[in-house]
C-alpha cells in the first residue's frame, strides 16, 4: 500500500524518549508511521555517533530521519539581537537558513503534501515552505500554549531584569503564537485547559482548534492488594531544570511538606526525587539541606518506572505551565495514585478527584486525604484501578495515531 507522504518537524531528537518532551515526539512518529511514509526532522548539536543510533532505529519503523546542526542552548549574546526580529527569542534560535533550504528540497524531492509541526519553535520553517509550495497543509501540535508560561515566569520571578525581558518577549510571543494558529489547518492542543485558554483569546479560530491527548503506554496490566506497596513514600519525578517544575517543587516544599513535617517525620513518610543533582534540588527549594526533610534524592535512574513502583504515591505539586503533565501519566500507568493540585486537575476533563487521582490544596488537604488513604486499601486499589483504565481509555497512542491520520488525510 502505498502510504502519503508526511513531514515531521520537531525542536529536538526524541531518540530516546526519556523525558516528556521527547517522549511527545517519539511516539506519534513511530505510531503515524503505520499510516504516513513519516520524514522526522530536527535541530541537534549531538555528536554523529550518537545520531546514527538515532537514525537506525527510526529506521527500523519505516522513518527517516534527517537531523540538521543547530545549537538550540540559551545565549544572551542572541537575546540581544532579538531586540530586532519579530520571532521571540526562544523560538528564532531554532531557525537556520540552510535547514529551511533542506527542508524545502525534502517536501520538492519526495512530494511532500502533508507538515505536521510539534510546538511552535519549528513553525517557521513550515511557513516559509508553504510560500514556496503553495498546495501544503500545515498542522500544528501545541505542547503548551506557549505564550502563558512567559506570562507565568513573568509573574513568578522577583528578579527585575528577568522580569523586563519576560514582559518584552510576552508580548512577540503572543503576537506570532496567534498569528501561526490564523495560519495552519488545524491546531492540536494537548490539554482541555490549553484548548479552553486559545478559544477564549481566539474565539474566531475556534473551527481551527481541537483537543488530543498524548498516550502513554500502560506499565502494568491490572492492580491488587499484592500490589500495594507497604511504605507510605512519595515519588517525583521531573526535572527541576527547568523553570515551571523548580517553583511548583519549592511551593510545593515550603507550603505543604514543612508545615506537615512534624507529622511526616513522625510516621517516617520520605519524598523520593529522580532526574536531579544535589545543587539543583537545593536552588530549588533554597535551603542548606534536603535531607533533614526526610527528601531523598535518586539522581538520575535508568528505570523511572521501577522506582516508581516501589512507591505508594507519585506527586505532581503543578502551580505554573501549561500543558499536560507527563509525570501524572506516568504515574497512572504505573497504576499509581497520583497527588495534583487544581491546576493540573484542569488539564484534562477525564480527571477526577479521589475517582482516578487525588487533588489537594493546602497542607491540612494534603495530609487529611493521605490518611483517608492510609487507612482503606478498598479506596487505595479502586482510585489505583480507574487511573489505569483512564490511561488505557483515554491516553491510547493507537487512538491518537488514527485520530491525526484522519484529521490529515481524511478531512484535508
Amino acid at each position: 500500500m502505498n502510504k502519503s507522504k508526511l513531514l515531521y518537524l520537531a525542536p529536538q531528537n526524541p531518540y530516546p524518549p526519556i523525558d516528556g518532551g521527547k517522549i511527545s515526539i517519539y511516539y506519534p512518529a513511530v505510531y503515524l508511521a503505520r499510516y504516513f511514509d513519516v520524514t522526522l526532522v530536527f535541530p541537534t548539536f549531538e555528536s554523529k555517533e550518537k545520531l546514527k543510533y538515532t537514525e537506525e532505529h527510526f529506521r527500523k519503523y519505516g522513518i527517516e530521519a534527517l537531523p540538521f546542526r543547530k545549537n538550540t542552548t540559551n545565549d544572551v549574546t542572541p537575546l540581544m539581537f532579538n531586540f530586532f526580529k519579530k520571532e521571540p527569542f526562544k523560538w528564532d534560535k531554532y531557525y537556520d537558513k540552510e535547514a529551511q533550504t533542506m527542508i524545502n528540497s525534502i517536501v520538492q524531492k519526495r512530494n511532500i503534501k502533508y507538515i505536521l509541526v510539534s510546538a511552535p519553535h519549528m513553525a517557521k520553517y513550515a511557513l516559509q515552505a508553504k510560500e514556496k509550495f503553495k498546495d501544503l497543509k500545515l498542522f500544528l501540535r501545541e505542547h503548551n500554549v506557549e505564550y502563558k508560561l512567559v506570562e507565568q515566569f513573568k509573574l513568578f520571578t522577583k528578579n527585575p531584569i528577568f522580569k523586563f525581558i519576560a514582559h518584552w518577549q510576552l508580548k512577540k510571543t503572543k503576537r506570532m503564537e496567534i498569528e501561526y494558529w490564523k495560519k495552519f489547518e488545524k491546531i492540536v492542543f494537548i490539554s482541555d485547559l490549553d484548548l479552553k485558554i486559545a478559544s477564549e483569546e481566539c474565539p474566531d479560530l475556534n473551527d481551527k482548534f481541537m483537543v488530543l491527548y498524548d498516550g502513554f503506554e500502560p506499565i502494568v496490566e491490572e492492580v491488587n492488594k499484592q500490589c500495594i506497596p507497604r511504605n507510605p513514600h512519595f515519588i517525583y519525578t521531573a526535572s527541576l531544570k527547568t523553570i515551571q517544575n523548580k517553583i511548583s517543587f519549592e511551593w510545593f516544599i515550603k507550603k505543604i511538606w514543612m508545615p506537615n513535617f512534624d507529622f511526616i517525620r513522625k510516621h517516617n513518610i520520605k519524598l523520593f526525587v529522580t532526574g536531579n543533582n544535589d545543587e539543583e534540588i537545593l536552588k530549588s527549594i533554597k535551603i542548606k539541606s534536603f535531607q533533614d526533610l526526610n527528601i531523598v534524592n535518586l539522581g538520575f535512574v535508568n528505570n523511572v518506572n521501577e522506582e516508581i513502583l516501589k512507591y505508594k504515591y507519585v506527586l505532581s505539586p503543578t502551580i505554573i505551565g501549561s500543558g499536560l503533565r507527563l509525570k501524572i501519566l506516568n504515574g497512572m500507568a504505573c497504576g499509581k495514585i497520583v497527588f495534583t493540585t487544581p491546576l493540573d486537575l484542569t488539564t484534562c476533563n477525564v480527571f477526577k478527584d479521589m475517582e482516578n487521582i487525588v487533588k489537594f490544596e493546602t497542607a491540612e488537604d494534603f495530609i487529611q486525604k493521605f490518611l483517608i488513604l492510609q487507612k482503606n486499601d478498598d479506596l487505595y486499589i479502586k482510585i489505583c484501578s480507574n487511573a489505569l483504565k483512564t490511561i488505557k481509555k483515554d491516553f491510547n497512542w493507537d487512538k491518537y495515531a488514527e485520530i491525526l491520520y484522519n484529521l490529515i488525510l481524511v478531512d484535508n
